[in-house]
């Protein structure tokens, strides 16, 4: 199976699939499926644009919306998960994963399915820590408050991941974990993002829910996006690295001694503010991502960084900016040149092929984090997976399945988290909810998920503008069918939106 990786989507969801398909006839290969890290900005119609967090120069209609209608058919199987700039209201009607348009699959606030071979978890949104241990409080229509706290990860979900015992593949989060960056190359990542310095040297750079999950999980890859940037680390858990410990203080004041030693003495810089919000203009430097130095893989596409460069932070809301920055030059400027070095994943055609032999064991986390969709920043990469030889069928996971039917009466959507059990007796609970979802799922119905996408919300109308009225009227919460189905499945209550409008 061939799988493309996308960072940050932003809203470009046509120039993603045309990177793909010039990738596919410049190589002579056919990509799989599409996995998206987030910031997706899944907006329906006019009406969803006002539940996103974005900078108001940014709130615009984006590409989604051909796809949901129908107009234009989703060209490569997608997944993905949610970030910092969301259609939140419709990310939360689909809370524990569904389709948000035909072959575009939403894995959820946290969810874990199957598809050709390879187990594919994620979590959606990033971490802050004063909405992490509350319930999923908000309520649609959003306020200005709530537009930035639904997609703050809650413990709640973090909680139900760590349940997870079965090898992972895949796993995708937007925020990266947690002291990641000192398992790559962390020079590097300063000179490119030298802001990241203080957070890198306070170990604050990252999110720490996201480290306990990588730390439970250790799946085989791992991909992020959201600090728009090209980064690679790889953590070889059988050598006893447990937390952000690879690179060493002294390691550390280094490298970022090196880092000021190189730095354009003229350069200005602006602090970066990580306040849900990660933009930056200009161009980056071509990314170097290595593997605990005995291995590099280099992408030579992309411009070398201007050492002039000024860097801007960018307000969460009322930055303005040049509508120049955000068009998507040509897709084939994306396409780049890929090398191998000694235990480095070997390159055919363009494809990054993982290393055979013990795959399934994951002696190892192969980290990568990818830029965001905009001109010739590194966002997307492509790899093979020649073990994974099954049709691209999605299909639910019953370990998960039955950790969510565990775990669903502590679910909360008060300010107040309920607590969920343990120990000994969430261990006995998940044994005997494993055994059920066996034997009334997997045995009776079988896991594939079903194809039953439905319109909730309008489809756009690009010749008639909604009425204020018409906007207020479709900002109110849609009860979603896929969730009465879901829910339904696993005999559990349906939470999200229940007093919401049917379809």
């Amino acid at each position: 199976m061939i799988v493309a990786i996308e960072g940050c989507c932003h809203g470009e969801l046509d120039a993603i699939y045309r990177t793909i398909e010039d990738r596919e006839r410049l190589h002579g290969y056919k990509v799989d499926l599409l996995l998206i890290c987030g910031d997706v900005q899944t907006v329906r119609n006019e009406a969803d644009i006002d539940a996103m967090n974005v900078p108001r120069s940014y709130l615009r209609l984006g590409s989604f919306h051909k796809y949901y209608s129908g107009e234009v058919p989703v060209p490569v199987p997608t997944i993905f998960i949610g970030g910092n700039h969301e259609a939140s209201n419709y990310l939360f009607e689909l809370y524990h994963g569904g389709w948000a348009a035909p072959r575009f699959y939403f894995l959820g606030y946290g969810g874990v399915i199957n598809v050709g071979g390879l187990r594919i978890g994620g979590m959606s949104g990033i971490y802050k820590q004063y909405d992490y241990e509350k319930g999923h409080y908000e309520m649609i229509p959003l306020n200005e408050h709530q537009k930035k706290s639904i997609y703050h990860i809650r413990h709640y979900d973090v909680y139900k991941m760590l349940q997870i015992k079965e090898p992972m593949d895949i796993f995708l989060s937007h925020d990266w974990p947690l002291g990641i960056e000192r398992y790559g190359n962390t020079a590097e990542l300063i000179r490119k993002k030298s802001y990241f310095r203080g957070e890198i040297q306070n170990n604050t750079l990252g999110s720490k829910a996201f480290e306990s999950v990588l730390e439970r999980l250790r799946p085989r890859y791992w991909f992020s996006a959201h600090l728009h940037v090209k980064f690679f680390a790889e953590i070889f858990w059988n050598h006893g690295q447990t937390g952000a410990e690879m690179v060493t203080e002294p390691l550390l004041e280094a490298a970022i001694a090196a880092t000021e030693a190189a730095k354009n003495p003229d350069e200005i810089e602006i602090a970066f503010n990580d306040d849900d919000d990660d933009e930056e203009t200009g161009e980056l430097g071509a990314a170097s991502l290595s593997t605990d130095s005995t291995a590099t893989i280099s992408s030579d596409s992309a411009p070398a960084s201007n050492p002039d460069e000024i860097k801007f932070d960018m307000d969460d809301e009322d930055e303005d900016e040049d509508d120049e920055a955000t068009k998507v030059t040509p897709a084939a400027t994306q396409s780049v040149s890929t090398k191998a070095v000694l235990s480095s994943p070997a390159v055919a055609d363009g494809v990054l092929v993982p290393p055979k032999g013990g795959e399934r064991s994951y002696e190892s986390t192969k980290f990568l984090a990818l830029d965001k969709c905009e001109g010739t920043r590194q966002f997307l990469e492509i790899l093979e997976f020649p073990e994974a030889t099954g049709p691209v069928e999605f299909f639910y996971d019953e370990e998960w399945l039955a950790i969510v039917r565990t775990l669903a009466p502590s679910f909360s959507i008060n300010h107040k988290q309920n607590r969920p059990m343990e120990n000994e007796v969430l261990e006995h609970t998940l044994q005997l909810n494993r055994e059920w979802v066996k034997k009334n799922i997997t045995q009776k119905q079988g896991l594939a998920i079903p194809n039953n996408f439905q319109h909730t919300s309008p489809l756009h109308d690009p010749v008639r503008t909604m009425s204020r009225q018409e906007k207020y009227d479709n900002s109110l919460p849609f009860l979603n069918p896929q969730m009465e189905d879901f829910c339904a499945m696993l005999q559990i209550p349906n939470q999200i939106n229940p007093r919401g409008r049917r379809v």
